[in-house]
């Protein structure tokens, strides 16, 4: 969460710096090369499948599925690329990204009793990206966008450590190629003076699955097999220095201009997506608590959301706006684990899990510069509260195709979780009474406890602590109406 105020606060710092010699922009700004550098945070959901081999699966076949284990980690990257106004307000354009990435999973268990420390760690690293996007230009100076591409990406071997009584040891669990895959994303960009742009994007990047080689060497892959599919969401910001075409035409000013205050009430309503680092930990309630065991457990969840936003902004002056909001969000940020073991194909045991972080409710408060008059920079925060829901599994049991058991039970109960967000935006004026704003929020709801088993052994949690640890970072667009727009006392006509 520091590598993300800290980058936030670079680029809103750049921006204010950037803009106190703000030139009005021309026209042809848009076009031509561009170079930037930035930085930003990312969330992967690793989808893990692991199944028999060819030496037993004859007579035994067993899945297991877990879709997935979390990781997070920040990164740096640096791009390239060109646009072209196509005609009127579209702009199209091709581009490549180079992040330098530190996306890490890891999983934990030890016992300080014991003088056990257990480790197991998968990194995603280097990322390149290769693609086009498609932009609008709702104001001379502001372009919301799309992209989409090719990625691919470089990533460690699963790597297992063990320290036992100050000894140690470790080795590579299973081997792992580099991925490839496709991204989609979408963000804005605004021109804040003499070539320069600020540009935020949320980006999702989908790699394909990769056969793992369990234990490299030791021919295990005979017995097991397996694979690993990342999925990678990313909020990045980054600083540009767009050439231009070496033209000067005119600014265009076909928009109607927009002299109104951000002072003012408003209403939007939007969705995004969004993806969770949900660590699930376990330790005993002794008199040293987790001094006998403890164990930490990186659980991905990912899913769309809906929201409705509610706030009220003051223009305190020319260049600062602070406000107020509140929102609600209808989210399913959904994980699973699923298990299948056959025996000679006529018996059969299924099972699995399910849960989800929903219906998100975040109040706050957020304070913004006017890099244009109708360009909003901002950095927002406030108190989060989340639904945790219900871990359920359930199993069922079949004998030549014919169901013969089954049932389900609460595995761990859900109660809702509160803590605090961070974000970063940009907000356009689109007229004196609509706005568009695009947000990446990181939401960090700490450690809280629930309950092993509720329904069935609930005396097991007077020894067994467990307790959920979910970050959430989500990437979010709406549309605002602003009531009561009055012409601004302190700014010329935007356009």
């Amino acid at each position: 969460m520091k590598k993300i105020f800290a980058g936030l606060l670079v680029a809103s710092s750049a921006a204010v710096s950037a803009s106190a010699i703000a030139t009005p922009a021309s026209a042809n700004d848009w076009e031509g090369i561009s170079l930037g550098v930035g930085g930003g945070y990312g969330m992967t959901k690793n989808d893990l499948n692991l199944g028999t081999g060819p030496a037993i699966s004859s007579f035994i076949d067993a899945n297991i599925g877990i879709n997935g284990f979390g990781g997070s980690g920040g990164f740096a990257t640096l791009s390239a690329g060109y646009d072209h106004v196509l005609f009127g307000p579209l702009v199209v354009g091709a581009f490549i990204d180079y992040d330098f990435s530190d996306i890490s999973t890891n999983i934990g268990a030890g016992s300080e009793l014991g003088e056990i420390d257990a480790n197991i760690k998968f990194k995603i690293e280097n990322q390149l990206s290769i693609g086009g996007r498609i932009g609008y230009l709702v104001a001379p100076t502001t372009m919301f966008f799309s992209t989409f591409g090719y990625a691919h990406a470089e990533s460690s071997d699963i790597k297992a450590n063990l320290n036992i009584g100050g000894g140690s040891g470790g080795g590579t669990l299973a081997g792992v190629g580099s991925f490839d895959g496709y991204f989609l994303g979408g963000g804005v960009e605004t021109l804040i003076s003499n070539g320069f742009s600020i540009k935020a994007e949320y980006r999702y990047t989908s790699l394909q699955a990769e056969r793992l080689d369990i234990l490299p060497g030791s021919g295990a892959d005979e017995f097991i097999t397996g694979s690993i599919k990342p999925q990678i969401q990313t909020g990045r910001i980054s600083l540009n220095y767009r050439f231009g075409d070496g033209k000067s035409d005119a600014p265009d000013n076909s928009i109607p201009p927009v002299t109104s205050s951000w002072t003012g009430a408003y209403l939007g309503v939007g969705g995004g997506y969004g993806v969770a680092k949900n660590t699930l930990e376990l330790s005993d309630r002794s008199s040293d608590p987790g001094s006998i065991f403890s164990a930490g457990i990186p659980f991905g969840h990912d899913g769309g959301i809906l929201f409705a936003t509610a706030g009220y902004d003051y223009q305190i002056s020319p260049r600062f706006v602070i406000g107020a909001f509140g929102d609600a969000d209808y989210s399913h940020l959904k994980q699973t684990n699923s298990l299948s073991l056959a025996i000679d194909e006529d018996a059969e045991l299924r099972g699995g899990t399910k849960t989800q972080l929903k219906n998100m409710l975040m109040v706050g408060g957020r304070i913004g510069y006017l890099a244009r008059p109708d360009t909003l920079l901002f950095l927002s925060g406030g108190y989060a509260n989340v639904e945790a829901d219900d871990t359920n599994v359930s199993f069922g049991i079949s004998v030549d195709g014919e169901t013969v058991g089954g049932g389900g039970t609460t595995l761990i109960s859900g109660r809702r979780l509160s803590g605090g967000f961070i974000g970063g935006g940009i907000e356009t004026r689109l007229n004196d009474s609509l706005s568009l704003k695009a947000e990446y929020r990181y939401i960090d709801l700490g450690s809280e406890t629930v309950k092993l088993l509720p329904n069935d052994l609930p005396e097991i949690n007077e020894i067994v602590s467990t307790k959920f640890d979910p970050n959430i970072q989500t990437g979010r667009l709406s549309i605002n109406y602003r009531f009561g727009a009055t012409p601004s006392e302190s700014e010329a006509p935007l356009k």
